[in-house]
């Protein structure tokens, strides 16, 4: 508890220094000359109410009820670009009424956070980030087109603090030592909350214009999990950094791992590892990288190519998570990730680039944590392996996004009883494919329309499909007010029924 709650406290100062920060200098509305500035603190209050009715609010496959929902919405956007901090906040709290009573009554919390604060004389640093979310209990649960029934769903929160270092060593060496602390908790009493401490160092040189570099680095971790067994993981490595071209840098490294992650007692293993990384544009870029690890090897692979409106992407990596909130996700991110990601290299600085990101998907009624792949939480290590390719297409009116997803998770921790999906499969496949697509009609008015499919399978026989499409529609009443409405359709089925569900939702939002 002291570790979960220093980490929220580390969150909450990111909060008290957005908003006392604010009163001294404030940046203007988005889009405005004065949004621009190089120091700049935005902060743009919000509320809005809404009301969503589904014709299967319980999610039966034999019972089907209708249920109206209604909710007050307040939120709070900031974005900190001072010589100080730097980060953005998102954050929402919602009030929810099931007036026919198949769900209950709540508080939805929605955050997502993130900042750097510079401590002392460009060498000492915090990070601080947060996270609030639903994710689902089970892959094979189910799972509402709505989302209003709650029997599969947990809000999850992770709050991570991280003090660190760097600066270099009479030029010779460049050196960096970081501490981080993470907090995950769950309101689920069947999933395992979480806490990681990581103590890590690195020092390195690669003097530019020189071909050879060189590095050694290392790090002890702890793993606490309120179910199941707590692990420690420690790993040195050092590696020599190789420019064949400008274009193309070649690594290769070594170095030696000691955990009991699926062990009782700790055991040592030796590690391996190359990888290239090559630009031979500004529009393209690949990169790959393989070690031998403790659970086998490892990877982690990249390819990206631009044009002026289309990020075209595939990646694909075998890794172990040791985070419930990584741990069996292979999610294709958000779309605030995707939208990020389109604005990049027009937009290089992160923090003006957040603002402009959150504007871009108002426009468009898109909501910024929206998964395109739902993840499950699990109790211990995982290895999860996945590939993904991604499109984005962003025309003068328009945005278009593709996602196709497929990964396999299992657990590597086989010790223990947890009474998550691994106790009765030894691995989960899942696959997803989704399309979105986004267009303002008028400078006031917008349509968007989504379509997403995704199954999950396990080696027991368990099963779910799930298949949804949307259509919405946004327009502004009033200069900071806007209205939506839309609909939403969709079937699932698993091993125990199947039900279909459709719903149309009305909100209204105000912008102070």
């Amino acid at each position: 508890m002291p570790k979960r709650t220093a980490t929220m406290l580390g969150c909450a100062s990111l909060l008290s220094l957005l908003a006392g920060g604010s009163w001294a200098q404030t940046g203007g509305a988005v889009g405005s000359p004065e949004a621009g500035r190089a120091a700049t603190v935005w902060i743009e209050p919000s509320v809005s109410v809404g009301a969503t009715l589904s014709s299967n609010g319980n999610a039966s496959s034999s019972n089907g009820r209708s249920e109206l929902k209604l909710d007050v919405t307040p939120g709070l956007r900031a974005v900190l670009n001072t010589a100080r901090v730097r980060g953005f906040v998102d954050y929402s709290l919602s009030a929810e009424y099931y007036l026919d009573g198949n769900s209950g009554n709540r508080l939805s919390n929605r955050l997502n956070a993130s900042a750097t604060v510079v401590a002392w004389d460009q060498r000492a640093f915090v990070d601080v980030s947060g996270s609030i979310s639903d994710q689902s209990v089970s892959a094979f649960g189910p799972q509402s087109v709505t989302g209003l029934a709650d029997t599969n769903r947990s809000e999850t929160s992770s709050f991570r603090v991280s003090p660190y270092i760097q600066g270099s060593l009479g030029g010779w060496a460049d050196y960096q030592l970081r501490y981080a602390l993470q907090t995950l908790n769950t309101d689920t009493a069947i999933r395992s909350d979480s806490t990681s401490q990581v103590l890590s160092a690195r020092l390195g040189s690669r003097p530019v214009g020189q071909q050879l570099g060189w590095f050694v680095d290392a790090s002890a971790q702890e793993n606490d999990f309120a179910v199941g067994r707590d692990t420690r993981s420690d790993i040195a490595r050092a590696g020599l950094i190789v420019s064949v071209s400008p274009l193309l840098n070649v690594t290769v490294s070594s170095g030696v791992e000691t955990n009991d992650i699926i062990t009782l007692k700790r055991e040592s293993y030796n590690t391996t590892g190359v990888g290239f990384d090559w630009r031979p544009s500004q529009q393209t870029s690949m990169s790959v990288s393989v070690e031998k690890r403790y659970f086998g090897t490892g990877y982690n692979a990249a390819v990206e190519h631009r044009t002026g409106r289309t990020i075209w992407r595939y990646s694909a990596s075998r890794s172990a998570s040791d985070s419930p909130t990584q741990a069996g996700s292979v999610s294709v991110g958000t779309n605030y990730d995707i939208v990020d990601a389109l604005l990049s290299q027009s937009i290089p600085d992160p923090i003006l680039r957040a603002q402009a990101v959150l504007q871009f998907l108002a426009n468009f009624n898109i909501p910024a944590d929206a998964q395109n792949f739902q993840d499950f939480l699990s109790s211990s290590t995982t290895l999860n392996q996945t590939q993904q390719v991604s499109v984005a297409l962003n025309g003068i009116r328009s945005v278009i996004t593709i996602n196709v997803t497929r990964g396999t998770t299992s657990r590597l921790d086989s010790l223990a009883i947890l009474g998550d999906d691994f106790d009765t499969n030894t691995k989960i496949d899942q696959q997803s494919w989704g399309v979105s697509y986004g267009h303002r009609l008028t400078q006031i008015t917008s349509l968007n329309a989504a379509y997403i499919d995704q199954k999950s399978s396990g080696s027991s026989g368990a099963s779910s499909k799930r298949q949804s499409v949307s259509f919405g529609l946004s327009t502004r009443l009033a200069p900071r007010t806007s209205g939506t409405v839309l609909l939403q359709f969709g079937r699932f089925n698993n091993t125990a029924g199947s039900y279909n569900d459709a719903a149309i939702s009305g909100r209204i939002t105000h912008r102070f």
